[in-house]
């Protein structure tokens, strides 16, 4: 697939915080010679101009590549990731969001016919209803 064949997926200001972040890891110049742009251009791209279509996907691509996970995902920064975004829902609702969250991880991994990573299976059990205990008890 040619780069001119994708869509862009991610928002503007998501690709262009985590370029900034890239670029603060190494540098400016580097990351721009991985991506195959000039200094100057990304620098544009880092400050507000937007890139066309092809440069775009490119650099999507870039970024993605560069996101390799050294450790799997754990129960807890999802809590504290979902508690922050439920901030304005009840305990309940908060509660139940995970729960529904949780069943649609196993159900996306089930689906493609995969066992859902230790992660997931920790995440339904820390969702699961504690014998003797109210809801607002177990969030």
């Amino acid at each position: 697939m040619t780069a001119g064949s994708a869509v862009p997926t991610l928002p503007v200001p998501l690709l262009r915080d985590g370029l900034a972040r890239e670029a603060a890891r190494s540098s400016l110049r580097r990351v721009a010679r991985e991506v195959g742009m000039s200094p100057n251009g990304l620098r544009g791209f880092l400050i507000g101009a937007l890139p066309r279509s092809v440069t775009r996907i490119r650099l999507e691509r870039w970024l993605a590549a560069q996101g390799k996970v050294t450790r799997p995902p754990n129960v807890g920064q999802f809590v504290r990731l979902l508690n922050e975004l439920s901030v304005d829902l009840s305990p309940e609702h908060t509660l139940d969001l995970g729960r529904a969250l949780a069943g649609l991880l196993v159900d996306s991994y089930e689906a493609r016919r995969l066992s859902p990573p230790r992660w997931v299976q920790d995440l339904v059990r820390h969702y699961q209803p504690r014998r003797g205990k109210a809801a607002s008890e177990v969030a």
